[in-house]
């Protein structure tokens, strides 16, 4: 089915395609963690904004969240002060859940301050490795030599031991890719004291990590990806509540703005691939939920999202199409009304249009009665390709 308007078309698919994003989980210590930036994100948001220029659908995972995080996706298993001993202490509790794909370890800074603790490190961090592997089977690991110290007593250790880093990846070459972080940072321009990256540091370590992910992820189903956020993968969106009432919690999440509706954390488990989903509660005069992308005029963009009717009903008298409909559009082209079908179940839908500025801000809004929108998860928007 399509509805079509002068310059945008909503395609409906009979069966539901939940995507499936590839499931990273930054590891380590402060410096997974972003010490020293102001938002907590270290080299993780570059990361992530990177990687979806390059096409591919991520998904940040762990059970550690950003407690400021204006964009992209706050999921990650960085600690600071953490030890190779004590991380692996936690992995059969940690990861599991999370199910990644690939690991990005970098690990062992902390353990580089003595000399007693930097010569037992090595035979820690091969069991490490090895724990990893075992409790997560069909997980891969980019293990990286760890970025250089300002202070000579820590270089040595840390040459020492980035010596033996590489021999762990090398001898688990199946399943372990070494990432040679040891000569991307230069200490006396990268650093911001004497172990933690500066802003710069921070982007060059991204760039390393990009580097090495790129050959190694599935082939882009697509152009680059201009939502920051796609899967809704934030620390405020929890099941069972309200989180965006107004006057509760920030009228925010990363990289979506909530303009005036109670928007809510729901169905977490049951998007089909482990995304979170947005439900839409309309509100007199709001707005609905948007984000802005950064686009080229001229340039066909698809936007890739999935709806279903909220889980409500007729508790908040979402009766018939009220809880089923809903606008979605890009700023300064006609927006087009869609009606999920009736079932409850999810429904894979494609907007196209034809940016005309290079900052185009996607809005979907509850249309139907006060007190009734849909749910939303798994908006991705590309740059067409063909």
């Amino acid at each position: 089915m399509s509805v079509s308007t002068q310059t945008s078309e909503i395609v409906q698919h009979d069966a539901d395609t939940p995507p499936r994003p590839v499931r990273i989980l930054p590891m380590g210590d402060s410096i997974t963690e972003g010490w020293g930036t102001a938002t907590w994100v270290g080299y993780r948001d570059d990361l992530f904004k990177q990687l979806h220029r390059l096409g591919h659908d991520i998904d940040f995972v762990g059970s550690r969240k950003d407690l400021v995080q204006p964009d992209g996706d706050p999921d990650h298993f960085g600690t600071s002060g953490i030890r190779i001993e004590a991380i692996n202490a936690v992995v059969a509790q940690q990861l599991p859940p999370t199910k990644p794909d690939w690991v990005l370890l970098h690990i062992g800074t902390n353990n580089m301050y003595d000399a007693i603790s930097a010569a037992q490190a090595p035979a820690q961090l091969r069991e490490l490795v090895d724990n990893i592997l075992r409790v997560c089977p069909d997980t891969k690991i980019l293990l990286a030599a760890i970025i250089p110290s300002k202070n000579p007593l820590y270089q040595a250790n840390i040459d020492a031991y980035n010596r033996e880093v590489r021999a762990v990846a090398e001898e688990r070459a199946g399943r372990v890719r070494f990432v040679d972080m040891a000569h991307v940072l230069q200490p006396a321009d990268d650093l911001g004291d004497d172990v933690h990256p500066n802003l710069t540091g921070y982007g060059k370590m991204s760039a390393a990590w990009r580097d090495a992910l790129h050959p190694l992820l599935p082939a882009p189903q697509g152009g680059p990806i201009l939502t920051d956020n796609p899967h809704f993968q934030t620390q405020f969106l929890v099941s069972g509540g309200n989180q965006f009432n107004q006057g509760s919690l920030p009228t925010y999440f990363p990289s979506w703005r909530n303009e005036g509706i109670n928007a809510y954390g729901a169905d977490l488990a049951g998007t089909g691939n482990g995304s979170n989903a947005v439900g839409m509660l309309k509100v007199a005069g709001s707005g609905g939920i948007s984000t802005t992308l950064v686009t080229r005029p001229g340039t066909r963009v698809r936007v890739t999202f999935r709806a279903k009717p909220n889980s409500l009903g007729a508790a908040y008298g979402c009766v018939g199409a009220a809880g089923r409909r809903f606008t979605a559009g890009i700023d300064g082209l006609p927006p087009v009304t869609v009606t999920v079908p009736d079932g409850g179940d999810w429904q894979t839908f494609h907007f196209d249009c034809l940016p005309t500025t290079n900052m185009s801000v996607l809005r979907f809004s509850p249309d139907g009665q006060d007190g009734c929108g849909p749910m939303i998860t798994d908006v991705i928007a590309r740059e067409a390709s063909d």
